[in-house]
């Protein structure tokens, strides 16, 4: 099959076959110097900007405006379903429920006395837990505070990093 030159059949064929298709590439434009190319760049610029943007939204700090709840979260995590793990806790009494103005205290007060220890729900003396040495509060899209044990970013969990309101001078 072979020639008595020692070469394929068609060498001569294919070799210009091979420096003009060489050729045609080298007389191509680059990329990001065709329609496409640029078309790709400006699609890139959009989608970062779009996700800083996002970001900025979901980290921005904010207020507790709704102070008659307060979120005690067992950890720092989400459940399964989306919802924060933990318990909510609000303070009633027959005059209506009373504003929480120390969210950090209440949760303590609730680790304290076992509210997330794994007990008999019928028993009548609680085995007593222990409050965490840190904790981080957040703040939920409704205003609400969450408070989350030991020191983590709130994003991690989508919520709003806590803002302290500012003081109303009189």
């Amino acid at each position: 099959m072979t020639r008595s030159d020692g070469r394929m059949p068609h060498h001569d064929e294919v070799q210009e076959l091979l420096v003009e298709q060489m050729r045609r590439d080298l007389a191509r434009p680059v990329w990001w110097k065709t329609l496409w190319g640029r078309l790709t760049i400006a699609g890139g610029v959009v989608a970062v900007a779009g996700v800083a943007v996002a970001g900025v939204v979901l980290l921005d700090e904010r207020p507790v405006t709704e102070t008659s709840i307060v979120h005690c979260l067992e950890g720092p995590y989400r459940n399964p379903d989306g919802t924060l793990s933990g318990a909510a806790a609000s303070v009633a009494t027959p005059d209506g429920v009373l504003a929480i103005e120390d969210a950090e205290a209440m949760c303590v007060q609730m680790w304290e006395a076992g509210a997330f220890e794994e007990n008999d729900p019928l028993s009548a003396t609680p085995t007593p837990g222990t409050a965490p040495a840190e904790f981080t509060t957040c703040v939920t899209d409704e205003g609400e505070a969450a408070v989350v044990p030991g020191i983590i970013e709130c994003s991690v969990l989508r919520l709003h990093p806590y803002r302290p309101a500012e003081p109303i001078d009189g």
